[in-house]
């Protein structure tokens, strides 16, 4: 099995319960191991998101990068990057968001000083934090989740600034908006994206040409 930052930040720090998957506790299973993810509640971003509808179904740290490109005002001072989208790898963290809200809390930042793992296999079944799924954008330019335990292609909706003591990254320069997002296809309602950590870009294109890429983490609550 690939370890992972989730598997080794959250095993030493937390019972290996907190890593189950996301079933209801009247549908255990012998031997399995589950967790009751009802009593689970998404952080409350600065300026608050609208609340969710929803039924919480799963939950996972996002690592992996926000993509830019200058394209348009290459090397100018003048022109800003534009976000052209985002990719991560999704590792299920579903009962810690219960179990260890507060542990969660603080993964995204301890994740942006690990390597990004984009393109590791998805480990079905599993139930100790290896990777669970992928994040990126289609070629409509919208926001798609695939994991073990459903999908979802999304849109935006609401956003609030990260706090103001939120990692600001590897580069320094901040962390990426908080976000609800609404899907349009797929088995999951509502995204929220929260506790983010890095993944913001220089405010002008001086000294950068064409696309680029600024690292991040997130954690990621779903509803259907």
């Amino acid at each position: 099995m690939r370890c992972s930052f989730a598997l080794t930040f959250l095993v030493a720090v937390a019972p290996t319960t907190l890593f189950a998957a996301p079933t209801p506790m009247e549908k255990r299973a012998p031997g399995s191991e589950v967790c009751d993810i009802s009593k689970a509640v998404v952080p409350q971003a600065p300026t608050p998101l609208p609340a969710p509808t929803g039924t919480l179904a799963y939950v996972a740290i996002g690592r992996g990068t926000q993509n830019y490109t200058c394209a348009a005002t290459p090397n100018s001072s003048e022109g800003s990057p534009k976000a052209i989208g985002a990719m991560a790898t999704l590792y299920n963290a579903t009962c810690t968001a219960v179990q260890a809200p507060m542990v969660l809390n603080d993964t995204p930042a301890i994740a942006l000083k690990t390597p990004p793992t984009i393109g590791v296999p998805v480990e079905k079944e599993s139930t100790d934090g290896p990777v669970s799924g992928h994040h990126y954008f289609n070629a409509a330019g919208s926001p798609v989740f695939e994991t073990e335990y459903g999908w979802v292609q999304a849109k935006g909706f609401a956003n609030s600034t990260a706090p103001a003591t939120a990692d600001k990254g590897k580069n320094g320069l901040g962390s990426v908006a908080w976000l609800k997002l609404l899907g349009t296809a797929g088995d999951w309602k509502e995204v929220y994206r929260v506790d983010t950590a890095g993944g913001v870009a220089p405010k002008t294109c001086a000294n950068i040409e064409g696309t680029f890429e600024v690292e991040y983490a997130a954690v990621y609550w779903f509803y259907a």
